[in-house]
């Protein structure tokens, strides 16, 4: 049984495929960005905190 298909289908496979995984690490970046800003603001009320 042979699978039919054409250089069009492979190519949109492809290139869902890579969009993915641009879209996958895009979202782990700024999740990383806002865990950041939450521990340095975290780590800031801290040291306030000490201070007083």
């Amino acid at each position: 049984m042979a699978v039919e298909w054409t250089w069009a289908q492979a190519g949109q496979i492809g290139g869902i495929g890579f969009g993915l995984v641009f879209l996958v690490l895009i979202i782990l970046a700024v999740a990383i960005w806002v865990v950041g800003l939450l521990t340095r603001r975290a780590g800031q009320v801290s040291d306030k905190e000490k201070g007083e």
